[in-house]
């Protein structure tokens, strides 16, 4: 889908595991130098990777990850989302020495607001890159709730689905999805 706010969705699945997040950071920074996207590439490298990390570390065992974008002309959104783990994501106080924990401290000073809420059977994190898309967007969420509502998460890894590979999803714009709160 592709309207004169924004470009996407596009989304794509990956195992849940590490070795995968060299293939997630390539995709996204080829899809931001696709569509000219005005947010710094390395920037966006850094917090999927993040993102997916920590959807790999503390999501269900061998499970899957789906990673998702939406651009504007001001900048990027980027979506992680797994099958769910026991806890919501956090900024963390670590120690100096410590060897975990700070993954959403990079993701939140690289990125102008992020967030997270369940779907479905989802968490989702997601962050917003440059200028970040007005919250009360509906719409920028609404291919999400129609997304997750199927059987997204049995697909096979590696298949790209949304606006590369044709995905259009209609919806009213009163979605189920409750907007999520968000940090930044």
């Amino acid at each position: 889908m592709s309207s004169g706010m924004w470009r996407g969705p596009g989304w794509r699945l990956f195992e849940a595991d590490p070795a995968y997040g060299k293939a997630v950071r390539d995709w996204i920074v080829r899809i931001i130098d696709a569509h000219a996207c005005p947010v710094d590439e390395q920037d966006a490298a850094l917090v999927v990777s993040e993102l997916f990390g920590n959807a790999v570390t503390h999501g269900p065992d061998a499970g899957q990850v789906l990673v998702a974008y939406l651009l504007w002309r001001h900048g990027a959104r980027i979506l992680v989302c797994d099958s769910g783990g026991p806890t919501q994501p956090r900024l963390r106080d670590v120690d100096d020495l410590a060897e975990g924990g700070r993954g959403l401290q990079v993701v939140d000073a690289l990125t102008a607001r992020w967030g997270s809420f369940r779907a479905a059977r989802a968490q989702v994190v997601w962050c917003d890159l440059g200028q970040p898309l007005p919250a009360a967007t509906v719409e920028a969420w609404a291919w999400l709730n129609a997304l997750l509502a199927g059987p997204v998460l049995g697909t096979r890894p590696g298949e790209s689905r949304g606006a590369e590979a044709g995905f259009a999803c209609r919806s009213s714009s009163r979605s189920a999805l409750q907007l999520p709160s968000c940090r930044g």
